[in-house]
């Protein structure tokens, strides 16, 4: 989901428009949000769920784009020999994630309740991502809500041996660019840069599809073929800041809570956490936030 940006750094985007990027993170989103949050790094990206299970001060940091979103990139695959070939069949199974409160584990309780299961039907087995593929060799677990390098590798390891169950129809992945909003403030005109080399960057995606996935395939070590599923069928690559931001936070924001996710009783007030007016500011179309009007 973070293509865009990967190609802006890779095709020297970013440096045209007069910012100077030292370090990019291109795996391990944990690892690029501790840096950030250390003050390693002036920017980061990631997905609404990490924004609220983060202990961030919500009053300090800003989204400034939209980067990207999908509406298919989870997939729940499953051992057919383990007797499910239909997505009713999951019930009494075990399914492999990486960790309670992740995005797999939001998204498989959105998915089974799409289909008239709920987590009480299944039993959830925690591994870690790097796991998953050998915890389903082993007969630990039976299925798997992921996407990438985990679904590519137990595909791998179980030849015809799969199902995967997949729609559009559940939820839509946004990643966000989040960057502190005294960082903003002091530089307002490499904010805007680096929005500028993004948009180029989605136009370079667009016009140089083959270089692109193949960019993505090096830089990500990833599956070339695999990598181009993902970039022609799974991704949208579209720099924007749309008024569904705030329902999509909030509604994580209220999931977090009633799990017990977070420790925060209280929800959170995401309204002031989004600042439009750079994006406006070189790409007004792609601004949909309810605004005062200019006069």
């Amino acid at each position: 989901m973070d293509g865009a940006v990967i190609i802006a750094q890779e095709k020297g985007l970013f440096k045209e428009q007069g910012v100077t990027t030292t370090t990019l993170f291109t795996s391990g989103s944990e690892q690029a949000f501790q840096a950030y949050m250390q003050g390693k790094a002036d920017s980061t990206t990631l997905n609404s769920l990490r924004i609220v299970r983060s202990n961030l001060d919500v009053s300090q940091h800003v989204i400034i784009g939209t980067l990207s979103y999908t509406d298919n990139e989870m997939k729940l695959l499953a051992r057919k020999s383990a007797g499910i070939i239909k997505v009713s069949d999951l019930k009494g199974k075990k399914i492999a994630l990486p960790s309670r409160g992740g995005f797999s584990h939001f998204f498989l309780e959105r998915f089974l309740l799409f289909n008239g299961l709920t987590l009480d039907d299944v039993e959830e087995v925690f591994v870690g991502k790097k796991k998953i593929p050998d915890t389903i060799k082993r007969g630990l677990a039976h299925a798997t809500m992921q996407h990438g390098v985990p679904i590519a590798e137990t595909q791998k390891i179980l030849g015809e041996d799969y199902v995967i169950f997949q729609t559009s129809a559940i939820y839509r992945k946004s990643k966000h660019l989040l960057v502190p909003k005294k960082w903003v403030t002091q530089h307002r005109e490499q904010a805007k840069g680096m929005l500028r080399a993004i948009l180029k960057a989605e136009e370079f995606i667009k016009t140089n599809a083959e270089e692109s996935i193949e960019i993505l395939s090096k830089i990500k070590k990833y599956d070339v073929k695999a990598m181009a599923r993902t970039v022609r069928h799974e991704m949208n690559y579209y720099l924007s800041l749309k008024q569904s931001i705030f329902t999509d936070l909030e509604g994580i924001e209220q999931w977090a809570l009633d799990n017990n996710i977070v420790e925060r009783k209280i929800p959170r007030n995401y309204l002031e956490m989004v600042d439009y007016s750079l994006l406006e500011e070189i790409a007004p179309e792609r601004v949909t936030i309810i605004r005062p009007l200019s006069l």
